[in-house]
């Protein structure tokens, strides 16, 4: 999977950083989980491509005690979404950690707390702490800049389509109309 999804962290200039690893795994300040990995391959004809969101960790063949949660799920905009893991109360959440998890489950915890996800199609999404501390938001393309002008900001954003697997895993994806 490591190879279809790249993950880039931002600079304050706005350039990207390519950084070494396969997931991104978001830790919130009740200790719940979510994991952000690249979609599996082959897809079903007529899927786009795009990223799983995992409520917990992804389950694997050595761990049978796999932490999982249900997720919620809440539209913001047409290219926009706050993810979060299920609680009884949608109250605040306290600040997240980003974290950059390689092949071997090794973690690296991302400084500015925003990562740019680059599919194999070449569709980006970018993921941050939403400003209201409710969970993980989730832009298609590239967060909106009102400081670029029209045409470019509508350039780098897109919207986003969403594909429930289960309750505790959906398949993201970044789309255009054309």
């Amino acid at each position: 999977m490591a190879d279809d999804m790249k993950i880039y962290t931002p600079r304050a200039n706005g350039d990207l950083d390519l950084q070494k690893g396969s997931s991104i795994i978001v830790t919130f300040g009740n200790g719940k989980t979510l994991e952000l990995t690249a979609s599996p391959r082959p897809l079903p004809p007529g899927i786009p491509d795009g990223i799983y969101v995992w409520g917990g960790r992804v389950p694997s063949d050595t761990s049978t005690n796999t932490p999982t949660s249900r997720l919620d799920i809440t539209p913001v905009a047409a290219n926009g979404i706050v993810v979060s893991p299920h609680t009884d109360n949608h109250s605040r959440t306290d600040a997240i950690t980003i974290s950059i998890a390689d092949d071997k489950g090794s973690m690296t915890s991302v400084d500015s707390n925003k990562v740019v996800l680059a599919l194999s199609n070449g569709k980006t999404v970018e993921v941050m702490e939403d400003y209201a501390h409710k969970g993980l938001l989730i832009w298609g393309g590239r967060e909106p800049d009102p400081a670029l002008p029209l045409e470019e900001m509508k350039q780098r954003t897109e919207s986003l389509g969403l594909y429930f697997l289960a309750a505790n895993v959906a398949h993201l994806f970044p789309y255009k109309f054309t």
